[in-house]
């Protein structure tokens, strides 16, 4: 199954993420899981960047807002990593601003697409190197976990985006 499909079956499971290289992915959903518990996914107040030290520069955390009925994505925090990667754009930080509204060196419709799914399917998604185009060497992976109250609703999304080889 594609990683950017994984979770549309509909079940509670976790997946095997033997597809995934990127260990900062990995490891955030190891917390992501661990914070769950029973739940679908855990609650925005549960997560202590903090606690995810080692990670906090590769990561970002968008709100879901509603605009005419639709999900839009604005971050919240952006890591970082992610910022000094996008140094050369204007702005390099885009906390307080929409996904679909950033000036990126790539078509950003991946990017809103799995903000959709880990919004819709209430689970994670992921982003295989490539699915993004991107520059051949640098090519990313990309986890999207949901987050939000014990109501069902997703009220956030926190993304790891990790560096990995072309395979």
């Amino acid at each position: 199954m594609p990683p950017s499909e994984f979770g549309s079956d509909g079940d509670q499971s976790s997946p095997d993420l033997g597809f995934v290289q990127s260990p900062k992915i990995k490891r955030i959903f190891d917390f992501w899981i661990s914070l769950r518990g029973d739940r679908p996914f855990p609650a925005w107040t549960d997560v202590k960047l903090m606690d995810l030290y080692d990670v906090a520069p590769f990561l970002a955390v968008v709100d879901v807002e509603h605009e005419n009925g639709a999900p839009r994505f604005r971050y919240r925090f952006c890591g970082t990593a992610l910022v000094e990667a996008r140094d050369q754009l204007v702005p390099a930080d885009p906390t307080g601003r929409y996904i679909d509204e950033v000036v990126w060196p790539f078509d950003p419709a991946p990017l809103v697409g799995a903000c959709s799914k880990a919004f819709g399917w209430r689970k994670p998604a992921f982003l295989a190197a490539g699915e993004v185009n991107e520059s051949a060497y640098h090519l990313h992976e990309r986890g999207f976990f949901p987050l939000g109250p014990d109501d069902g609703t997703v009220s956030h999304i926190l993304i790891c985006v990790d560096e990995v080889r072309a395979t």
